[in-house]
């Protein structure tokens, strides 16, 4: 080497494809466990409830512990869990070698957004030990497309487990772009993550190239800042352009705070138009199909609705037409009505004139949430199933700590088992797929009621 002279760039060696440590028993196990861990967790919350009922300086201490297992219960279930899925995750050896009639959709995004991806959903409704869901957006995302086919992508070098949702193939640096040509000329959709990268940029140049824009939709993640960056990097790569960020839109509907916010689809022509998770539809009412624990996974597949309408397709959650009221509501609100009935007139035995009047006040909200249940309505059955299983787990617990002594609401005696089964029940019945596709059903606009 010349004095004075610059080194030679050192050149990183082609990368072998990435070798995956998963164990699916232990998968298994972790998702059982992690069960079992937030079903103890719940009852333990139960039961701190109830003590807390009785306080006394005495019983501090184990209140307090009470408390502190319920956390470490419910916080370790869902790392178990989450854990666990990931350990089960698919694992593809192939994207050129998929089988002829099974259809995909490409997920093509950098590698440097798979962690915002597989976060846990925030927000006021879903954040926290006690409401959280613990599934990823990704798989979120996935479920939302699922109409469309089965969602793969290639894996990010150097997991030692892939993340939860599509299914991942990894690939060598040598043979990478051979693995995603294939897959595109597969794939019944393709979704592409807005985001940083030069193997991003030759993503989208393959993905323009083959002019089915009908097919496509992009996917704004994390910021304005972000989608910005890309679409000024990008937009020369469409025909007719990029529109810029709508995500701070004052028409939105709020939800929960998720790394995916925003997406772009094409016409024929290739006119974008761009659609912020949690937007009106002049057709549906969406608010009412919007779910604030799975806010990706309702909220994307209505942004994007004329994509699955171009495709003969109805998005998940929102069926083609009108359904009947389905068993399910048809047992539930009768026996969730004989529950609370149980419950307000076994309190009311032991009140006195003006308690009386105090109780018939609260079981007022209780009868109006039980009718629009019965007739369909959209947040009536959430109300209902929340506090119908919260004091479903009290009652079922009695057994645990005694039976309700003393004055006031809440004393059912000898039926507190009953009444807590018949409670949870209800709300297992109203958790059914085929009751929230009855619910939604009456979102489109203009339609009446089928019982």
């Amino acid at each position: 080497m010349v004095e004075g002279q610059d080194p030679l760039p050192t050149v990183r060696p082609p990368r072998p494809p990435t070798r995956i440590r998963q164990s699916r028993p232990l998968g298994w196990l972790l998702q059982t466990v992690g069960t079992i861990s937030m079903a103890l967790g719940g009852i333990s919350a139960a039961v701190s409830f109830m003590s807390l009922r009785t306080w006394d300086a005495e019983q501090g201490a184990s209140v307090v512990i009470g408390l502190a297992l319920t956390s470490i219960l419910l916080a370790g279930g869902r790392w178990a869990t989450r854990r666990g899925q990931r350990h089960r995750a698919q694992v593809l050896q192939t994207l050129t070698g998929l089988s002829e009639g099974e259809q995909v959709v490409l997920f093509l995004r950098s590698f440097a957004d798979d962690e915002g991806l597989a976060r846990i959903q925030g927000g006021s409704m879903t954040e926290g030990l006690w409401l959280a869901s613990t599934d990823t957006e990704e798989q979120q995302l996935a479920r939302s497309v699922s109409p469309f086919g089965t969602m793969v992508a290639l894996g990010r070098p150097g997991d030692m487990l892939p993340q939860a949702g599509a299914g991942r193939h990894y690939s060598s640096d040598l043979e990478w772009q051979e693995q995603v040509l294939a897959a595109l000329d597969r794939a019944m959709l393709v979704l592409l993550v807005c985001g940083p990268g030069r193997q991003l940029r030759w993503e989208v140049e393959q993905v323009v190239a083959r002019n089915q824009p009908e097919q496509l939709v992009l996917i704004g993640v994390r910021d304005a800042a972000q989608y910005e960056s890309f679409r000024l990097a990008m937009q020369d790569f469409f025909p007719k352009g990029l529109p810029p960020s709508a995500m701070d839109r004052k028409d939105l509907t709020k939800g929960a705070d998720t790394y995916v916010r925003e997406a772009v689809w094409f016409d024929a022509d290739w006119t974008p138009h761009i659609t912020p998770l949690g937007s009106g539809d002049p057709e549906v009412e969406v608010d009412f199909l919007f779910n604030p624990h799975a806010w990706v996974e309702t909220a994307f597949p209505l942004a994007i609705r004329p994509v699955y309408t171009r495709a003969g397709l109805t998005p998940p959650g929102l069926p083609s037409g009108r359904v009947a009221r389905p068993w399910a509501v048809k047992v539930a609100v009768p026996l969730t009505t004989l529950a609370w009935g149980a419950v307000l007139a076994s309190s009311g035995r032991s009140l006195g004139d003006d308690d009386l009047t105090m109780l018939v006040i609260l079981g007022l909200p209780f009868a109006l949430a039980l009718y629009r249940t019965w007739r369909g309505g959209q947040f009536a059955p959430a109300i209902l199933k929340l506090f119908s299983g919260l004091f479903g787990l009290i009652f079922v617990a009695v057994p645990l700590t005694g039976p309700f002594t003393g004055d006031g609401f809440l004393v059912a005696g000898p039926l507190s088992l009953p009444i807590g089964i018949a409670l949870i029940t209800g709300v297992l019945l109203l958790s059914r797929q085929d009751v929230h596709e009855w619910k939604a059903s009456h979102a489109y606009n203009g339609r009446r009621h089928v019982d």
